[in-house]
């Protein structure tokens, strides 16, 4: 019995509709039906009770789906169904075969279409045709003015069903390949936060041959993700804020990278200057967002708003929340939790990293923080994500410190000085 229901199982959709047409096509049939009071076919006051619980009906469905994402198909299917008995209680008390109101049968019709599932489609098409010859029967073959009349409804009905179901799938189509564009703009961002960090180890060694190579791969990913996004922001209907905000995010992340490198040209790896340590974390979370999403984790920035400035070279601050969350994310489990909190303390913003991973091995926390020194080899990790992190702590003339939580997880912290206005 229960691998029958499971083979009966529906799927969820979320591209079901939460307008109001119904309910406002309702009204406009009920002044109808007002206007045709006196019409001997309808029957009073019983029509008017249908038309009153196909508007209710409608009202109160359509505020329970807009609080939902996604429904069953099971439920979209029992609201179609009561629509259609309603529908036919509303041409059965006025007039039968004969009613103005068959065009109602219209409005399950175009639902079962937007859904773009053709079996709905074709079942909620049948029932409506059904219905509307039952409601004709019996039918006179030799009287040509209602067999034209029943045959000009259903070819309205299944006129109706194909044009909506190919506009619907039309629709769908597109917002696949949108869907499909924007997957790969999200696993491009991803392999701009996950990269690997050759600039700033081949800053410190002076390898500018490397260099070179390490800024024109991450131009090229960023250049891309800027023309892919704007793409996706163009072709769909309501471009969305998010993509909007990755053009940016990239685009400040391409002109950050070549300034860097003219830095280290310059002799100069690092420019300090007066900012707020929350830009570089949100600007690293938007980047990860592929990898957070792939995880359904969670990171959450935990910033006061009276929070005080640091000095800071703000593309390297980027990179080390970068490499500090992709961390975090490589160990963390599925649904999991990363934590970023900070706060002053004295001449100090300490920041406090806190996950609920497997939290760092003993002889990591025993042997302290070395170039190289991975767990994760196999999986492709370079062992330079907190090597690389603790250089540019250092370099902030800041502490950073690995330990574990009292409940487990990975927690680092990390002190960072007060900006002050003769550090510049």
């Amino acid at each position: 019995m229960r691998n029958y229901l499971k083979s009966l199982g529906r799927e969820r959709v979320g591209n079901f509709s939460r307008n109001s047409y119904e309910t406002a096509f309702s009204v406009f049939m009920i002044v109808i039906a007002y206007f045709y009071r006196r019409n001997p076919l309808i029957v009073y006051p019983d029509v008017l009770y249908y038309f009153v619980l196909l508007m209710g009906s409608n009202f109160i469905f359509n505020r329970l789906l807009r609080r939902r994402a996604t429904v069953s198909l099971w439920s979209i299917d029992a609201i179609l169904l009561f629509n259609i008995g309603v529908i036919t209680g509303v041409l059965y008390y006025s007039g039968r075969g004969e009613s103005y109101f068959w065009v109602l049968y219209l409005l399950p019709i175009f639902a079962a279409a937007l859904l773009v599932n053709l079996k709905d489609v074709m079942g909620v098409f049948f029932l409506c045709s059904l219905a509307a010859v039952l409601l004709a029967w019996p039918v006179d073959v030799s009287d040509l003015a209602q067999v034209m009349s029943l045959l000009v409804k259903l070819s309205v009905f299944g006129l109706s069903a194909i044009v909506v179901y190919r506009t619907a799938e039309a629709k769908k189509a597109a917002e696949v390949h949108l869907s499909s564009k924007r997957h790969e703009v999200e696993k491009l961002a991803k392999e701009l936060s996950d990269k690997d960090t050759e600039i700033l180890r081949t800053a410190s060694a002076g390898e500018l041959g490397e260099l070179s190579s390490g800024v024109m791969h991450d131009l090229g990913n960023s250049v891309t993700v800027i023309l892919l996004s704007a793409q996706l922001a163009n072709e769909d209907e309501k471009p969305g804020k998010k993509d909007l905000e990755r053009i940016m995010k990239a685009a400040r992340f391409a002109k950050s990278v070549i300034s860097n490198a003219l830095d280290i040209t310059r002799n100069r790896e690092y420019v300090f200057e007066e900012g707020p340590v929350k830009e570089p974390a949100e600007n690293a979370v938007l980047l990860l967002d592929y990898a957070i999403k792939s995880k359904n984790a969670a990171i959450r920035l935990n910033f006061p708003e009276e929070l005080p400035a640091i000095s800071m070279s703000k593309v390297h601050m980027q990179r080390f929340f970068i490499n500090i969350l992709s961390n975090s994310l490589s160990f963390v489990p599925k649904n999991g939790a990363i934590t970023v909190a900070a706060a002053r303390s004295g001449d100090f913003v300490e920041l406090e990293i806190a996950d609920n991973g497997p939290g760092f091995p003993a002889d990591l926390l025993k042997g302290g923080i070395k170039a190289f020194s991975t767990t994760r080899r196999k999986a492709g990790g370079t062992g330079l994500g907190l090597y690389i992190c603790a250089q540019v702590v250092e370099k902030h003339k800041g502490e950073m410190s690995l330990s574990n939580g009292p409940a487990g997880g990975a927690l680092i912290r990390i002190k960072l000085p007060v900006f002050r206005a003769k550090e510049v």
